[in-house]
């Protein structure tokens, strides 16, 4: 009964009536807040003493998960963010967000994280270049694509209530 309510809740905060369209920083704050419930849904190994999410190139989404993240935790982990300036920094992140401004170094990224547990977090539909999980705007409304192989092949696992909720490929 508990997952139940866990998954339910899940889907309301991630697909409830929340309009895309808006602002930049209103979608800012919700790729965030997706961001946070991938981290949350996601089992992730290791033991490292805090959740470092890397922002690699110039976006709005810096900002945004800095002030929407402020305090929060995952697993008992404080969450810190940090804006890149080298994708070897992103050795040491949990989960790196690549903007559609910077789509060009997917290929970099990927080799920088080869054999790491590092979810890649995309804009510009890069699923299809190596990003585990792209954000899609379907309908006016914020959607994601997970590519269930590109999360094993990082040696992560993902919740059934998050795949339920992702458009899978």
């Amino acid at each position: 009964m508990r997952r139940r309510l866990i998954y339910i809740s899940l889907f309301i905060f991630l697909v409830g009536s929340v309009n895309a369209s808006g602002q930049t920083s209103s979608y800012g704050e919700l790729q965030a807040a997706y961001i946070f419930n991938f981290a949350k849904y996601i089992k992730w190994p290791g033991t490292a003493t805090t959740f470092v999410i890397g922002v690699a190139g110039e976006t709005d989404i810096l900002d945004a998960l800095q002030n929407t993240l402020k305090g929060k935790k995952v697993g008992g982990r404080e969450i810190e963010i940090r804006a890149m300036t080298t994708f070897e920094e992103a050795a040491v992140c949990r989960i790196v967000y690549l903007p559609a401004s910077n789509s060009g170094a997917i290929a970099d990224l990927k080799l920088a994280v080869a054999g790491k547990n590092v979810l890649i977090v995309s804009e510009d539909d890069l699923i299809k270049q190596g990003a585990c999980i792209s954000f899609i705007v379907e309908d006016d409304r914020l959607r994601f694509k997970l590519r269930k192989s590109v999360l094993e092949a990082a040696g992560l696992e993902a919740s059934e209530g998050l795949l339920k909720l992702a458009i899978l490929l």
